[in-house]
């Protein structure tokens, strides 16, 4: 009886059963990632947030009042990139010389689309970002950060 020539290897079907497995758990791993992406960027928002209102109640304490801006203006961006005292503008652009700095470089969102906006009279300000997640202690929307606190249409932080 003649000796049949057979090939060891895998069969088509158990290679595509194999190449479907790798593109779920991919995509497992994408999704994961992602979600993990817009964490990273809530967190830095708070952060830049904590830094930004640190700088304004320093710029308060020195000068008397809060840079008085009457119209919206996006922050680290154009005439707004950092703060320096009242004698020299308040928000100024990068290449302003100033004498004393409160912050040489403010932040800005991490995603372009949605930054952070300021407006402030002497006695006070308002900082709008918008966070992606929700968290357990807050949900995800439009923030405003005041001097006294951070608030949202639904709730407080």
């Amino acid at each position: 009886m003649p000796k049949l020539n057979r090939q060891k290897g895998f069969t088509t079907i158990e290679l595509l059963i194999v190449i479907l497995i790798i593109i779920i758990l991919a995509s497992i791993s994408i999704l994961a990632l992602n979600s993990q992406r817009a964490k990273a960027r809530d967190a830095k928002r708070e952060s830049d947030i904590r830094q930004i209102r640190t700088a304004l109640e320093f710029y308060f304490s020195d000068e008397d009042e809060y840079p008085v801006v009457a119209q919206p203006i996006v922050l680290g961006t154009g005439n707004a990139q950092k703060l320096c005292s009242k004698a020299d503008g308040g928000f100024v652009s990068a290449e302003t010389e100033c004498q004393k700095v409160y912050m040489s470089q403010i932040p800005q969102d991490p995603l372009p689309d949605q930054p952070y906006t300021y407006t402030g009279s002497i006695n006070g300000y308002d900082i709008t970002y918008i966070t992606e997640k929700e968290t357990a202690n807050s949900p995800a929307g439009i923030w405003h950060a005041h001097s006294e606190n951070i608030d949202r249409a639904t709730g407080n932080r």
